[in-house]
Formats: structure tokens, C-alpha cells, sequence
């Protein structure tokens, strides 16, 4: 057991010395011997005490202090960890719009481009071929462009859009010819770009119910 020492300790002592040997002087050896025991045990024993006591009041202080940090700590730590979950739950929710603005955009762009590819095959009025340039472009740049390579040995995540790609790049290669399958190239975009948005917004649900981003 540490005991911290202070001045008003040291003059405790002191007293406490002074006290014992005025007893002592106004004592004969012979016949006082044991009073004067008697006394000085009293007289140690309390400063005994006092030391005691003060042991006890710093230690009562350390342990304050030491509950007052750790309440701290535990504060602090719920504060971040509060700012922390806020910070990932916008940026969750704000990908998760931005994900829905992207499906929206590829619906309208794929609608348009379908609509196009079967007029011009029912011999409609003849299709703005710029115009179908313009939308299976937009379509292209809002894909992953890892799609567009083959597959690596091991497989990757980007089939759907693999596939979304090569039916643009034979749209491409048709043109306008009369004998190019433009309905059935128009069939093919529409049930690969549904499975290219029906899994990106299993994805997004994921994301939404879990507030984790990457969620299968």
C-alpha cells in the first residue's frame, strides 16, 4: 500500500512526536514506564488511523476519477460509433437512389430502342437510325464496361451485362438493313436487360434491409 505524504501530514507527525515525548519528560522511569506505554500505543494508534484514513480518501478519489474516464471512454465511443452508423446509413441510402435513378433510365432508354427495332420491322415508318444510335449508346455507358471483354478463366459478376452488350453490338452490326432480325434482336435487348435490372434491384433491396452496401 502506497501512502502519499503531505506537508499536512509530515505536521501531524510531528505533533504526534512532541506529544509522545512531553509524556515522556514528566514521567520517572521507574514508575511510569507503563503509562508512558499505555500512551504512546494510544497516541500511534491514532496516527496509525489517520494514516489509514487519509490511504482510504485518495483511494475513494482514484476510483472517482478512474469511474469519471471510463463513463468518458464509453461516451465517446457511443458517439462514434452513432456517427459512424449515420454517416454509413446516407451513403447507403444515397447509392441506393442513385441506383434507382440508373434503372429508371435504362427501363426508359430500353423501351425507346425496343419500340424503334420492331417499328422498322412491321415496315412502319422508317426509324431514326441516329436516334437509335443515341439510345443504344446511352445504354452501353450506363453497363460496366468489364462486360464487354470475354469472361476471365475463374467467372466474374458480369454476365448480365455481358450479354446486355452483345445484343447492342448486334444492333450495331444490323443497321438498317431490311433483312437484319431488328424484331428479334429488340426481343433479345428486352429479356436481358430485364434480368440485368431484376438483379440489380435484388441487389439494392438488399442493401436497403441490411444498411450494408455489397449485400447479395
Amino acid at each position: 500500500m502506497t501512502i502519499d505524504v503531505s506537508k499536512a501530514d509530515i505536521g501531524v507527525a510531528v505533533g504526534t512526536a512532541t506529544a509522545i515525548a512531553g509524556v515522556l519528560a514528566h514521567l520517572k522511569f521507574d514508575s511510569s514506564v507503563t503509562s508512558a506505554l499505555t500512551a504512546a500505543g494510544v497516541i500511534a494508534t491514532a496516527l496509525s488511523s489517520y494514516f489509514k484514513s487519509r490511504s482510504a480518501a485518495k483511494s475513494a478519489r482514484e476510483s472517482e476519477k478512474s469511474a469519471r474516464d471510463s463513463a468518458r471512454e464509453v461516451a465517446n465511443i457511443a458517439a462514434t460509433t452513432s456517427t459512424d452508423n449515420t454517416a454509413k446509413t446516407v451513403l447507403v441510402q444515397t447509392i441506393t437512389a442513385e441506383r434507382a435513378k440508373w434503372r429508371a433510365e435504362m427501363r426508359d432508354q430500353t423501351e425507346r430502342l425496343v419500340a424503334l427495332l420492331r417499328a422498322h420491322e412491321r415496315n412502319g415508318p422508317e426509324a431514326d437510325w441516329n436516334k437509335v444510335d443515341r439510345l443504344r449508346t446511352g445504354i452501353r455507358l450506363r453497363l460496366n464496361p468489364t462486360g464487354r471483354k470475354p469472361p476471365p478463366s475463374g467467372g466474374d459478376t458480369h454476365d448480365a451485362d455481358r450479354a446486355v452488350h452483345h445484343v447492342l453490338d448486334a444492333i450495331a452490326t444490323a443497321g438498317k438493313s431490311e433483312m437484319a432480325p431488328h424484331a428479334a434482336l429488340a426481343n433479345q435487348l428486352e429479356e436481358h436487360m430485364a434480368a440485368l435490372l431484376k438483379g440489380e434491384w435484388d441487389k439494392s433491396k438488399g442493401e436497403a434491409v441490411s444498411g450494408r452496401l455489397g449485400v447479395p
